[in-house]
């Protein structure tokens, strides 16, 4: 006769940890719970479920869910990691607000594009 395996199957009971800003943050996240033994998932917010779909990314954010009896302590990995990734950025660092809305790549994209489409006015006028 064989012997009867009986196993223990407990049910997890999802707890929402921490809110994401976007995709990848939110399976970085993952994987450094993953790496200390949490299993964890993550949902995005409102009608994000539709964008993660169609772009792959969600301006809404990602909830990240781990099981109650590990969200103490996937709580203080997360937490841990988000300390270790602020950026101190000095006065003389941060970006002027030019900057931001006149990057040079653009200012040198827009010069070639007129470039271009004024060569292109050119020969066709000449033939």
């Amino acid at each position: 006769m064989r012997a009867v395996r009986r196993e223990k199957v407990e049910a997890m009971s999802p707890v929402c940890i921490y809110t994401a800003g976007d995709r990848i943050e939110a399976e970085m996240l993952l994987e450094a719970l993953q790496r200390n033994g949490i299993q964890g998932f993550r949902e995005a917010r409102g009608a994000g479920g539709v964008m993660d779909v169609y772009t792959g990314n969600s301006i809404f954010g990602e909830k990240i869910y781990v099981d109650g009896r590990d969200a103490e302590q996937a709580g203080v990995i997360i937490e841990s990691i988000l300390a270790e990734s602020e950026i101190d950025v000095e006065p003389e660092d941060e970006i002027s607000d030019q900057e931001v809305k006149n990057p040079r790549w653009l200012q040198v994209s827009v010069g070639i594009l007129l470039i271009l489409l004024t060569a292109g006015i050119l020969v066709s006028i000449i033939l």
